[in-house]
């Protein structure tokens, strides 16, 4: 728990106390808009105190805020209420989601928490409380009449601050643009206006000794910080991407901040040891990359001769694209590629969505950032950071021929092995952005309370829809998320291969009598043998491989798991039978599959076999028969490695998904 900022001396008071309850636990950021609310304030002569109740236990509330009170005495509370919910359903589905990451379910209400902290604020004071925030500004009229603020800002407070006198005295309330007063029991919301950006500089050293207290000096000062600090470069954006609320929010015309007041904060901040910058900017590259490249050359005149230079990124649109030469100028300039979630690589379905690219520029993207950061790391002696693909693949539009056509070019691109994990956005979080609820849920869509499900729907709460196409086509949204994990874990990813427990599977399909008789037919191996090869092979020369396969089979309890071992013995086993294996392997569809088993990815396996079979027994059955009268043993074993190893489900539901013409 932060301590709250004491009254600068001098001063009876604060004239503005910023609150916030509404901080996302799984992603704790210091709230930007203390940092351009109280450079705002400063400008017109306002002194600000700020206190984010994320890290204080909520039965702690009430007395901190007491003691706030008492130290800053402010003339105004302003609350931010940055978002409504977390926009992902894994927060507030009924149970755990296949897939989805390790959050804690039904624990994050910032509406309700910020309803909390206005009782409170009633109790131990008659301080007027005004409501803003990202958030806010998304369902003014309705958050207005379940939180019942004194004001509400809808958007940027700057003409608000500049009168704040007039604002506390009642004077001339509806000339005053973007306030929302009270009257009585009603509430009057004036004109909206969109400004721009600010073209004072932002960050001071006390609102830096605050970011500082609240992550933690090392998480922003250390070696290896983990923090972007945010700068604004832009604000607005004209693009009406369907999920989207920013230009609601932001006005839909960008406009882009001086650069030189970007600078001076950035450069306060180096100056000051933080190395990492979030650009804040709807996207950076708006129609064109003019801002992109001239950012680029400034970061470069900043880090000339820094000994640790600050690294910086923002949001940035496939479309306009990138030469491989302009990729690698970003990079030179410190540039981190940003996070970026595709709908799919399907045109129909990006077009629904109304992102302002296409499959083209979303695939040339991926990998000429993916291959020319490996290779800028690589040369710099830097380590490759493990990488996850995320896709909105579970958009409102998506379909069967979304998934496939996706599937499809991940598959032929082998984009699938430069992944460690995957994460697929499985359900729109629904809006209104003026035009109706967004996407086409028809009775798909849903809203969740803290207490489940509401009967109807509320925008509110966290209202979801997962996609129709997909729900009929599966059988449910459950049955969504369960093939989304397969996805995410088989097609999109290497976190299957990863987690293959080859122990288990020897376990599974051999017998130790079965193992001693294929070790009795191994040989002695060559000078080009794995480290674990040459461990099999010592074993076999000492006894046999008596040992070795008692090990594996039966391991020690707290012993190490030994999969590449039971993997390589697997491998040589089936390389005494290689006539009756790719015997079996042609009869499966899979011709010479055991001689380059790196040749085929897991999608194009799945599918060979899924046109052929409607199940893994099937496929087992008549890799028998192609063997027939001989041992099976063998040949089954290389078949259920293949099976085990690609991860192979083979189900009609599924089957329809996948391989959707």
């Amino acid at each position: 728990m932060a301590d709250p900022i004491p009254v600068v001396p001098g001063r009876r008071g604060v004239d503005l106390l910023l609150l916030s309850a509404s901080n996302y636990p799984a992603l704790p950021i210091y709230p930007y808009a203390f940092v351009q609310v109280s450079a705002i304030a400063e400008r017109h002569g306002l002194a600000t105190a700020r206190l984010d109740l994320l890290r204080t236990p909520k039965p702690e509330w009430r007395s901190v805020l007491a003691a706030t009170l008492e130290r800053t005495a402010p003339r105004l509370i302003g609350i931010h209420l940055r978002q409504l919910d977390s926009i992902f359903i894994w927060n507030y589905a009924d149970a755990d989601l296949p897939g989805a990451p390790p959050v804690r379910r039904n624990s994050y209400w910032p509406m309700h928490e910020t309803e909390e902290l206005i009782g409170i604020l009633r109790d131990l004071t008659d301080t007027p409380v005004m409501l803003g925030g990202f958030g806010f500004t998304t369902r003014p009229h309705a958050l207005l009449e379940r939180l019942r603020p004194d004001y509400g800002v809808v958007g940027e407070p700057d003409e608000i601050l500049g009168r704040l006198d007039d604002v506390l005295a009642g004077h001339d309330l509806r000339g005053i643009a973007n306030l929302a007063h009270r009257h009585g029991d009603r509430y009057t919301v004036n004109e909206r206006v969109f400004l721009p950006p600010t073209d004072h500089p932002e960050y001071t050293e006390e609102i830096l000794r605050d970011l500082l207290d609240f992550y933690g000096p090392e998480r922003v000062l250390g070696p290896e910080p983990e923090v972007h600090v945010p700068v604004e470069v832009q604000r607005g954006c004209p693009y009406r991407c369907y999920f989207c609320t920013e230009p609601m929010v932001k006005g839909r015309r960008p406009r882009v901040r001086d650069l030189d007041a970007v600078l001076t904060d950035i450069r306060f901040l180096a100056d000051r040891g933080v190395t990492r910058i979030w650009m804040v900017c709807s996207e950076v590259n708006i129609g064109r990359n003019d801002l992109l490249f001239e950012l680029a050359a400034r970061m470069r005149r900043l880090n000339r001769d820094r000994p640790r230079p600050v690294q910086w990124t923002c949001y940035l649109l496939p479309n306009p694209a990138l030469e491989r030469a302009e990729i690698r100028l970003l990079l030179e300039s410190h540039f981190e590629p940003s996070w970026n979630q595709f709908g799919s690589y399907d045109d129909a379905n990006l077009k629904r969505t109304r992102v302002p690219y296409r499959a083209r520029h979303a695939v040339q993207a991926q990998v000429d950032w993916l291959e020319e950061e490996e290779a800028f790391r690589l040369a710099r002696g830097l380590p490759v950071p493990p990488r996850r693909l995320d896709m909105f693949l579970g958009n409102s539009y998506a379909t069967p021929e979304t998934v496939s056509t996706t599937l499809r070019a991940v598959s032929d691109l082998r984009l699938a092995e430069r992944f460690e994990d995957s994460l697929i956005t499985r359900a729109t979080r629904v809006f209104d952005l003026g035009e109706g609820i967004t996407g086409e849920p028809g009775d798909a869509a849903y809203s969740v309370g803290p207490r489940g499900r509401l009967e109807a729907v509320d925008l509110l709460y966290p209202t979801f829809s997962y996609p129709p196409a997909l729900v009929a086509a599966l059988g449910g949204a459950r049955a969504v998320d369960e093939f989304f994990a397969h996805v995410e874990a088989t097609y999109l990813s290497r976190a299957h291969r990863a987690r293959l427990d080859w122990q288990g599977f020897l376990a599974r399909h051999a017998g130790a009598g079965e193992l001693a008789a294929w070790c009795g037919r191994l040989g002695s191996g060559g000078e080009g043998d794995s480290a674990e090869l040459r461990t099999v092979r010592a074993a076999l020369a000492s006894d046999g491989g008596a040992a070795l396969v008692g090990r594996l089979l039966d391991p020690a309890d707290g012993s190490e798991p030994e999969g590449p071992l039971a993997r390589t013995l697997v491998e040589l086993a089936v390389g005494t039978e290689l006539p009756a294996v790719r015997a079996a392997f042609a009869g499966i569809g899979l011709p010479r599959y055991w001689d380059d088993r790196t040749g085929r990815t897991a999608y194009e396996v799945c599918a060979e076999l899924a046109a052929r079979f409607g199940s893994v027994e099937e496929v087992l059955a008549a890799a028998r028969t192609a063997v027939e009268p001989g041992d099976p043993s063998v040949p089954l074993l290389a078949v259920r490695y293949c099976l085990y190893d690609n991860n192979v489900v083979l189900r009609p539901d599924y089957s329809r998904v996948l391989f959707a013409s």
